[in-house]
């Protein structure tokens, strides 16, 4: 991955932990990372999808807002 993307990807992250109450689970599929641990993976059965609409419409409005 571009050192840029990993940048930005990082930002997110720590945004995201700091400046919200998202669960961890959420914020890790917003980044689309992989559950390496094959048993939970196994039984985890849901995207999160419209949890991660709501943190994305956030960060949107975070990256957007003016800086006055």
């Amino acid at each position: 991955m571009p050192p840029r993307a990993q940048g930005f990807r990082s930002s997110f992250r720590d945004w995201a932990a700091e400046c919200t109450d998202v669960p961890r689970e959420v914020c890790e599929l917003a980044l689309a990372h992989v559950n390496r641990d094959r048993v939970e993976a196994a039984y985890w059965r849901s995207d999160l999808f419209e949890k991660r609409r709501g943190l994305m419409a956030d960060w949107a409005k975070y990256v957007t807002a003016s800086c006055n």
